[in-house]
């Protein structure tokens, strides 16, 4: 008998094994576990037992008994390692919009239903259902949006585990805003339920466009696209030092625009994060059929490791399956992906140019430093094999020995989690230790010496990449702030991107919330600067928190840019040489204002009075307030002035100040946030409905207008916002490409002020990148800046710096609210 013969004889005693052992259980009968084990050929004991275990524990299971590991583990106590992997299949698959299945919330334990109402978030639908809990569709109500709210079941909702995967999704996918990653908006408690709200993304998942295909498969540039957009979200994933670990074509949607979002992480694993934040010690997440080598057997894993995912995912849209499938049971498959080659693609489908075998081969490489170094790297070369330009072939590796296949088609259900495969591969010899010594960086990721794009030029550059951080209010009173600021920076940079970036270089933005807190604010600088490494950080929000940020970059030699705030503490004289500013400074938009209440509405000047927040930003707005008053013979202590504190509502005293008659106010200057300065506004227009109102630009004007929609717009007819940037709907050059590029690149977005300016910073830094040239480092970035003379970018200023200037605009426009809720322009002059 040959070497084949005998491992044909083997395959076919390891399946005849189990299927006499299912047979048994079909037949009502309760087949002896221990009599079948010792049947299974030494070479195979460990996977058949595992699956003898697991196909005993689920026929036990459905007839009520619920048998623990501990059970077995008596039985076999050598081999605790196999019994733990047979408990480990766990179904949590989500039911998408669109499938067959209709969503059965009776199957489900939540505590709301379709009609009810979220705080402002009506629920209008059921999007899926899954073992862990219940996705809605739902509206918000106050900024007019469709949304997605996942909530965990109840019996879910206490699980510290369930609980921490839907933090951990919120926390990092809420960190990155990319036109290729599902947004995360906000994250709610109530009476102890956790709800994570999203962006909703009308289309469906890669699984189901491969089903509604009509070949089972993709055309192979469309596939392409698709895995290029994927290389583009996990870059910005990997740039903040976050490992997605389970992307699969479930994972992946392709919007009715044909946009692509990564979505779901909440296996997602910082590289700074201890692997026991999200499980115990052996324990294997992830989808057996997408992962990579050293996830299956539960080794240490980093960005690597969703290179290798990627590239199984797209080997799946270019034939229908994922690149193992056929090899079996879940065991079988993990098996494969340490020991077997990777399947050719062009020998099933020859339509397929052999460019895509060799991006597929290069990314799945079994040893982490033979795959792509990035997910950049694999970008360049699938978007050559767009162009024609086929890629070049595999750093050469060491052949991979194919091992035995055992054509086991047991089915053992779908699992998510596989749970201490780790030992069990150690024993049976699957995966051959193959040393990566000197090859691990600090943040954990694989180079391969000379030819690595991503060793560091200067902080935060490299060959290929600019790394620029910001840190800004994604959740409290600023938040719409904060986010449109991010989407218009964006939207600029991924264009850029898009056209090759700058001298070579692809700008990724690094995004951490401070909820408009000092303290918060500071730890984020620390963080991007000391352990993100970021070169420069660009439009961070607000006055308080520049009050800390600010001096932190100064004192360093860290460049700040373009922050959105207009305080005079940005602004010296001479400027810092560290601190540049796009727009016009608070002192000149109040004084437009006030000059506007003065010499057009005829309001004597003792009669304007200034609503300011108590801090920094509030000083910095009445001290401007006060200057422009000054050459009417009105002194500062003669200028009244009302308040609340950062961060609350408590404005009552504020009001009963106003509407006091003995203070005679016509017209107020408000410095403030844009929630309570609707509810001032409302309150005092109850009392007083002909008081004139007029906010600085940091009020937020799309967030502002919102606030009275919800009771009505007509409260906020005639309030007056200084703009520093030009209307948004106007059909200006600079305004026209800023609209379409908010289009593009974020649909979902309503053009704005703030995202506007988000935009005009963005534009102004990369004019910076392109005048420094390749040789870039924070000086000669500087330099650069300061030649920026009469910048024309089509917004009507010309913008200049200097090194004795360092804000770019002055100009202010005015902007009034209609009684529809829409913003009018009108001339400030």
């Amino acid at each position: 008998m040959t070497e084949s013969d005998s491992a044909r004889e083997r395959d076919v005693t390891a399946t005849g094994i189990l299927r006499e052992f299912q047979d048994d259980w079909e037949a009502g009968l309760r087949p002896n576990l221990e009599d079948y084990a010792s049947r299974a050929p030494e070479d195979v004991r460990q996977e058949v037992l595992a699956e003898l275990i697991n196909a005993d524990l689920r026929r036990r299971r459905s007839l009520g008994e619920n048998p623990s590991p501990t059970d077995y583990i008596q039985r076999f106590p050598a081999d605790q390692p196999t019994i733990t992997a047979a408990f480990s299949a766990i179904d949590d698959t989500i039911v998408t919009e669109g499938s067959k299945r209709e969503p059965d919330l009776g199957s489900t334990e939540v505590d709301i239903a379709v009609g009810e109402k979220l705080g402002k978030y009506e629920i209008r639908s059921v999007l899926g259902i899954g073992g862990m809990g219940v996705v809605f569709g739902a509206y918000d109500t106050v900024i007019r949006r469709e949304v997605a709210i996942k909530l965990l079941s109840s019996k879910h909702s206490t699980n510290e585990n369930a609980l921490s995967r839907l933090l951990q999704e919120a926390q990092t996918a809420g960190a990155m805003h990319h036109p290729n990653i599902v947004g995360i908006y906000d994250v709610l408690e109530v009476e102890g339920a956790y709800y994570v709200v999203m962006e909703k993304v009308p289309g469906d998942d890669l699984s189901e466009v491969l089903k509604k295909s009509t070949r089972g498969f993709l055309d192979w540039k469309l596939a392409t696209r698709i895995a290029m957009d994927c290389c583009d979200a996990l870059t910005a994933a990997h740039a903040q030092g976050l490992i997605h670990r389970d992307i699969k074509p479930q994972n992946i949607m392709l919007t009715v625009e044909s946009t692509v979002k990564l979505l779901d992480f909440g296996l997602a694993k910082s590289d700074q994060d201890s692997e026991k934040a999200l499980t115990q010690h052996g324990t294997i997440l992830g989808t057996p059929d997408f992962m990579s080598p050293e996830q299956c057997s539960a080794r240490e894993i980093n960005s690597l490791s969703d290179i290798y995912s990627l590239g199984a995912t797209y080997y799946d849209l270019l034939t229908g399956h994922a690149p193992f499938t056929e090899s079996g049971t879940q065991l079988q498959v993990m098996f494969a992906h340490c020991n077997q080659p990777v399947p050719s693609v062009s020998e099933k489908h020859p339509e397929v140019p052999a460019g895509c075998d060799r991006i597929i081969q290069r990314a799945m490489a079994k040893r982490p430093e033979d795959r792509y170094q990035s997910a950049a790297e694999m970008r360049k070369d699938l978007a050559a094999l767009l162009s024609k330009e086929e890629p070049p072939p595999p750093v050469a590796a060491p052949a991979v020995t194919a091992a035995k296949h055992f054509p086991w088609k047991i089915a053992a259900g779908g699992a998510v989690v596989v749970a201490a495969l780790a030992i069990l591969f150690a024993l049976s010899g699957l995966f051959n230790d193959r040393s990566n010594d000197g090859l691990q960086t600090e943040n954990g990721n694989a180079f391969a010496g000379k030819a690595n794009q991503n060793v560091p030029i200067f902080r935060g550059v490299t060959a290929d990449t600019i790394r620029l951080g910001t840190t800004t209010a994604f959740n409290g009173p600023n938040e719409e702030l904060g986010r449109n600021m991010v989407i218009g920076m964006k939207s600029y940079f991924d264009s850029v991107n898009d056209a090759g970036g700058v001298h070579g270089r692809r700008i990724e933005l690094t995004v951490l919330d401070d909820r408009y807190d000092p303290d918060k604010a500071l730890e984020n600088m620390k963080q991007l600067f000391e352990d993100r490494k970021v070169f420069a950080v660009i439009g961070n929000v607000g006055t308080p928190t520049a009050n800390v940020t600010s001096v932190f970059a100064s004192k360093n030699g860290h460049l700040f840019f373009a922050p959105l705030t207009g305080a005079s503490l940005l602004r010296e004289d001479p400027p810092d040489r560290y601190i540049f500013n796009y727009r016009a400074s608070y002192q000149d938009e109040t004084a437009a204002l006030v000059k506007y209440f003065v010499e057009s509405l005829r309001i004597a000047p003792e009669q304007i009075a200034v609503f300011a927040q108590n801090d920094a930003f509030g000083d910095d707005g009445f001290a401007g307030v006060a200057r422009a008053v000054k050459p009417y013979d009105i002194e500062v202590d003669q200028l009244l002035r009302v308040g609340y504190d950062r961060n609350q509502f408590n404005i009552d005293e504020a009001v009963s100040t106003i509407v006091d008659d003995k203070n005679d106010i016509r017209a107020i200057v408000m410095v403030s946030t844009y929630k309570v300065a609707a509810r001032f506004v409302k309150r005092v227009k109850a009392v007083k409905p002909d008081m004139v109102f007029g906010a600085v630009s940091f009020v937020g004007s799309r967030a502002f207008a919102e606030e009275f929609r919800e009771n009505g717009p007509a409260d906020g007819e005639g309030v007056i916002v200084t703009q520093v940037v030009p209307p948004f709907m106007s059909n200006a050059t600079g305004v026209l490409e800023y609209r379409r590029l908010l289009q593009k690149y974020n649909p979902e977005y309503e053009p704005g002020f703030v995202s506007l300016e988000g935009f005009i910073a963005a534009r102004i830094f990369t004019e910076g990148l392109r005048l420094a040239g390749p040789d870039l480092n924070t000086e000669t970035l500087i330099d650069a800046l300061h030649r920026i003379n009469d910048l024309d970018i089509g917004i009507g200023p010309m913008l200049t710096f200097s090194p004795s200037r360092h804000q770019a605009s002055d100009r202010v426009w005015g902007t009034r609210l209609t009684k529809e809720g829409e913003f009018e322009s009108f001339d400030l002059e």
